[in-house]
């Protein structure tokens, strides 16, 4: 395998199109100083992949396209194209001839093509790994590479060991895998931060996610209990009221037949007593007025038992009442307690939070000074590096000056020309090395914003992090809020709806006309439906209209008529009609009438006045008594008292439910558009909670952190790049300087050549001396760094845990920040719930003392009552005495008469007996259907639910209050943490799962890594040894027999792959310290001997050699050439001379001239063709 050919155009100063054929031989390349010959060699390494503008003697990569002169205008591109014969199939390309190209344009676009197919640098990379043929492979040696391979000070010794080896591609695979490995554990770490939050946070969700679930089952449980045992009480109530009021009905019908038998007795008495005359007339009267009274006192007895039962009764809500305020104190005393305590801890952890604040600041002071000190030693431990450098340059130099002086003192012009060289290189490195700093200044300047950026991204992060948080924390509260008033207007929803399409209110009559024939009317409808007013007046409007709320509201009299028919013929009931075409077209209203404050339709305006206009609203019924003596209109306050035309007074306990049959219809539509917008701020609200948690977990504070960590780290590097180029510019200043220095002296002064030797060698002991003390300074200053470096981490460590504390400190702050928060809320309703039993406990009392006034009315009454009756009985003893005579004879009579009396008084008494249990059944039975709708919002016809079998009516009492008590010693939860808990236990699984990948692909990585080691170390080991022994032969070849030499590698070292290479060179008479005090010539033989040595194990295809030749006196270019021409029968050799031994050995010879300034031109000849010719 060999090049083939090279075409260049525009590339550097091959401004046109130049084609370079090769044969499988030696081909030179030869030309005077500056014509461009280089540019040949710098071309084969750019189109080979070279990325370091300074390897090919530019400052920037766009420096190679062609830039014009004064004569030619510069191009836009510089092509290289290289062709191989691939007949061994070194390249593992299945084609037999390969042509790598590489285009770049001033834009800074690139092209790579392999066969005129386009394709990535790293595929060319690739193609031409351990082959021996990359850009920095031991194929293109140049001769400042001699002493960049024997110094080794950036490992380019290294490198061609290990191409010869081929563990280039196990290294560049190490690389990948390492840079995977430590991406893994980045990943890992930020996974691991990660799981820690969510664990803390899946736990306590858990806690409340069990909190719930239990408190849910106690509801689900208490409400079936509950709602059975009251159905239970209550249909045990209706069961037993129904004999009851037979009952009733029965005394009430005998009560009936007493009274008329009573009273057909006494007609008869009259008649029999009518001769009495005056005698009887005193009985009558007397006997009268003794009944009266006696009717008067049981009357009065009568009502104060009542009364006192009532007293009971209220006494008996009161206590209940009591109770209940009693466990709501008890209640509002934990919740203060808890409320207490909470702001106590959120107080003590001030002191704790300000403490950890000083903490975290003074660890921040500590590292940052032991950091400043780190750096100050490791600048000045640079200085000192800086130094040592110079010197060993300073050192070399001299050394190098006194061997040129030596071996070229009688060819002054030579050295001269040489100097000139030097110059020139030095020259172009120090543009080098500007041009890199430039860059490395920009890249500085770009990196320093991007930290700054970071930085400030960074805190901005932190504080949006804490307000999504607490927006979160907000916006779940408003949730929650408006889902409780959902769901209160959806059962008050509910509840009209059914009143509304049940028309339960109504009486049978009316509902059957609605339900069964409403479609056969025009407008038939009801007064109840006819008005709507404010929920302000619907009280007072509904108790004023009372019955006339059902009657029915119809078009015409006929139509009226027709309906009445309708409930004749199917016995449905009456009903009152309200004919629109009987009314007056208007009716007088009075000013501030109820009609102002109701709405209806236009048509039915003089139904309102005439039902409305004389109905007034008053704050209280005082009110309407004293506004309406005067006047024959109707009273009625907002709480629906009313007072009649007749100054009747009706009044009583106000349902649940009052006001709520006016103007069902638009209060269910006004509802369900509250209903509706609710609903669309629940929509709108969970949108915005989304919006605002996405926002919140996209917010990666960790990998910003570690962004900004790794941007100061990039920060520091090339600060320490830029120090490090800023000083070789200086001592590569100082060199030319003593190179234009040792120029003017040679050309003036050759005599003093042998002087100039004498006064080195004072100066290389100097120097030595020097850097002897560097040296030792220079590792006290590492001992130095290494024990600030391990103060340094320590203290790093102790900042990290200062911040980990802090931040636990402030979560712990908000959580007793939220328990105040609950505690407040259930403080709130807890007031509420007493102050509502405590003035229900006001009214109950307010109600005692009204009854207790009555009973001692009713027991003055009585025992006035009791003093006329003995007056009375006094009376009646006197005129019974005086007609006892007339009495004789209707005896009998008295007796039946009497008997009816206490017929009728013991009937009396049953009815009252039956009265009472009848209003305390009916109590209870309010009292229960008020317990439904003031806990579920329903009516005790839609409750659904059953006592259990295997439970008691007791027990299941009993049971009811152990929920309660249970409930409450819950207290309040979080009703969205089981939706949470989920949410969160899933996204804790799904990391957990993540972890144990990246834990898996960790170990896989380490195995690979260990894997690659394994075999690039082998394979290196074996082929250093095979170098090792050739490089002893060659250079024994290139030398003496009896020189000694060897390679030496590096032992116990952490990994063999990096391990230093040694080189041992001492010819014969010599025992030189280093191969730096070797002379010129002996340098380049000793890298051509291990050049060779390498080309024994693993030879390249092409080498190409750039002027090595240089240093090489007449004896040793002849061992070279020999070298050459034995080595060209397995390899191509390009050589660029200026050794006419040299070129004598070529087969094809290239010359290069610039015929035009700026412009190379290239001339070829085959040397067996001149051979011919001659």
């Amino acid at each position: 395998m060999y090049i083939s050919e090279l075409n260049l155009q525009g590339f550097k100063s091959f401004a046109h199109k130049t084609k370079v054929g090769f044969d499988s031989g030696i081909t030179s390349i030869v030309g005077p100083n500056g014509c461009g010959k280089s540019n040949i060699v710098d071309a084969l390494r750019w189109v080979l992949g070279e990325q370091r503008p300074s390897l090919l003697r530019s400052s920037a990569m766009s420096n190679v396209i062609f830039n014009g002169t004064a004569k030619k205008k510069a191009l836009g591109m510089a092509e290289v194209s290289l062709t191989f014969v691939n007949d061994k199939g070194i390249l593992p390309i299945e084609y037999s001839e390969v042509t790598i190209t590489r285009r770049l344009y001033r834009s800074g676009d690139s092209e790579y093509l392999i066969n005129n197919t386009s394709c990535r640098l790293k595929d060319i990379m690739e193609l031409f790994m351990d082959t021996g043929m990359g850009s920095d492979a031991y194929s293109v040696i140049e001769l400042k590479m001699v002493e960049e391979i024997l110094n080794d000070k950036n490992n380019d010794r290294r490198r061609l060991f290990e191409e010869a080896a081929g563990v280039t591609r196990y290294k560049d695979q190490r690389k990948r895998t390492l840079r995977k490995l430590d991406e893994t554990r980045k990943d890992l770490q930020r996974v691991d931060d990660l799981l820690i939050e969510l664990r803390k946070k899946t736990r306590s969700l858990e806690i409340q996610a069990e909190k719930a679930e239990k408190a849910k089952k106690y509801k689900i449980e208490l409400e079936s209990l509950d709602k059975g045992y009251t159905l239970h009480e209550f249909n045990k109530i209706k069961e037993e009221l129904e004999p009851l009021q037979e009952r009733i009905n029965n005394a009430e019908k005998e009560k009936k037949e007493i009274t008329v038998a009573a009273e057909e007795f006494e007609a008869s008495d009259e008649k029999a007593r009518s001769n009495l005359q005056d005698k009887e007339r005193q009985q009558a009267e007397a006997q009268r007025r003794v009944s009266q009274l006696h009717n008067a006192i049981r009357e009065a007895d009568t009502s104060i038992r009542i009364t006192k039962e009532k007293i009971q009764n209220e006494e008996k809500v009161i206590k209940e009442y009591s109770k209940d305020i009693e466990q709501g104190e008890i209640d509002l005393k934990e919740l203060m307690d808890l409320l207490a305590n909470s702001r106590k801890n959120l107080e003590s952890f001030d002191d704790d939070l300000e403490k950890s604040s000083n903490t975290l600041e003074e660890s921040k002071k500590q590292y940052s000074q032991i950091q400043q000190q780190y750096n100050r030693e490791r600048h000045e431990l640079y200085e000192i590096e800086v130094q040592l450098s110079s010197a060993n340059n300073e050192l070399n130099q001299l050394q190098t000056k006194r061997i040129k002086i030596e071996s070229r003192l009688e060819n002054t012009e030579g050295d001269l020309e040489r100097i000139d060289d030097e110059i020139v290189d030095l020259n172009d490195e120090v543009d080098n090395l500007n041009g890199e700093q430039k860059i490395i200044e920009g890249k500085l300047d770009a990196l320093t914003e991007e930290r700054d950026g970071l930085e400030s991204e960074l805190e901005t992060a932190r504080e949006k992090r804490e307000s999504f948080a607490e927006k979160q924390n907000e916006i779940k509260d408003e949730l929650r809020s408006l889902q409780s008033k959902k769901s209160s207007l959806e059962s008050e929803i509910q509840l009209m709806n059914e009143l509304a399409s049940s028309n339960e209110a109504f009486p049978s009559s009316v509902k059957y006309l609605i339900d069964k024939h409403r479609f056969e009317f025009k407008d038939l409808t009801t007064v109840s439906e006819v008005f709507d007013t404010d929920e302000k007046h619907a009280v007072a409007l509904e108790a004023a209209l009372g019955d006339a709320l059902n009657f029915v509201v119809i078009k015409t009299l006929d139509e009226a008529k027709r309906a009445a028919n309708i409930l004749k013929e199917n016995k449905k009931g009456r009903a009152t009609f309200i004919p629109l075409d009987q009314l007056a077209a208007t009716y007088d209203v009075m000013d501030g009438s109820l009609f102002d404050q109701v709405k209806s339709k236009r048509e039915h305006s003089a139904l309102k006045q005439l039902l409305l206009g004389n109905i007034v609203v008053t704050e209280s019924v005082e009110d309407a008594y004293s506004k309406l003596k005067s006047s024959s209109s109707i009273g009625v306050s907002y709480d629906g008292e009313v007072v009649t035309k007749s100054g009747f007074f009706q009044s009583g306990s106000k349902s649940k439910n009052a006001g709520i049959r006016v103007g069902l219809k638009d209060k269910i539509e006004k509802l369900e558009k509250e209903q509706a917008k609710t609903s669309k701020e629940i929509t709108k609200l969970e949108e915005y909670l989304d919006q605002i948690v996405e926002k919140y977990e996209k917010l990666d504070v960790g990998n910003l952190s570690q962004n900004l960590k790794e941007k100061e780290q990039e920060v520091r590097r090339l600060e320490q790049q830029q120090h490090s180029l800023s000083s070789k510019v200086q001592v590569y200043q100082k060199n030319i300087g003593e190179l234009v220095n040792r120029k003017d002296h040679l050309k003036t002064n050759e005599g003093s050549a042998q002087e100039e030797l004498d006064s080195i060698q004072p100066k290389q002991k100097e120097l030595q001396t020097n850097m002897l003390e560097l040296d030792k300074k220079q590792n006290e200053k590492k001992d130095l760094l290494e024990s600030l470096e391990e103060e340094r981490s320590i203290a790093q460590t102790r900042y990290n845990d200062a911040q980990l504390q802090h931040q636990d400190l402030k979560n712990k702050v908000e959580n007793h920040e939220r328990d105040v928060r609950r505690a407040e809320t259930g403080i709130n309703s807890v007031q509420s719930r007493i102050e509502n039993r405590t003035k229900l406990t006001e009214q109950s009392k307010a109600r005692i003392k009204s009854y207790t006034e009555q009973v001692s009315s009713l027991e003055e009454e009585l025992s006035a009552n009791q003093e006329l009756k003995v007056e009375a009985d006094d009376a009646l003893k006197k005129a019974e005495e005086a007609a006892s005579i007339q009495r004789g004879k209707i005896n009998e009579f008295e007796k039946e008469l009497k008997e009816i009396r206490r017929r009728k008084e013991v009937n009396m008494e049953l009815v009252h007996h039956l009265a009472m249990a009848k209003e305390k059944m009916e109590m209870q039975s309010q009292a229960l259907s008020d317990h439904i709708w003031e806990t579920y919002g329903i009516l005790m016809k839609q409750v659904e639910g059953e006592m259990p079998d295997d439970m008691t009516t007791d027990e299941v009492k009993q049971r009811i209050g152990w929920l309660r008590q249970k409930l409450n010693n819950i207290g309040e939860v979080n009703a969205l943490a089981i939706d949470e808990y989920k949410e969160e236990k899933e996204r804790l699984d799904f990391y957990e799962e993540q972890i144990d990948d990246l834990n898996k692909a960790e170990t896989q990585l380490l195995e690979t890594i260990a894997e690659i080691n394994e075999t690039a170390t082998e394979r290196f080991n074996t082929t250093f040894e095979e170098i090792r022994t050739n490089f002893r032969q060659v250079f024994k070849t290139l030398f003496f027999e009896d020189d000694n030499c060897d390679l030496i590698i590096e032992k116990d070292v952490e990994d063999p792959l990096e391990a230093k290479i040694e080189i041992l060179a001492q010819p014969r008479g010599k025992r030189p310290s280093g191969i730096s005090q070797l002379s010129g010539g002996e340098k380049t033989l000793t890298a051509i001997a291990l050049l060779f040595a390498i080309y024994l194990v693993k030879p390249s295809p092409f080498c190409v050699l750039d002027e090595v030749d240089a240093p090489l006196d007449d004896a040793n270019i002849e061992r070279f050439a020999k070298m050459i021409k034995s080595f060209s029968e397995d390899t191509q050799f390009i050589i660029i001379t200026h050794n006419k031994k040299t070129m004598s050995k070529a087969e094809m010879m290239y010359g290069v001239t610039m015929p035009e300034t700026g412009v190379s031109r290239l001339v070829g000849v085959k040397m067996d063709d001149v051979e011919d010719a001659a």
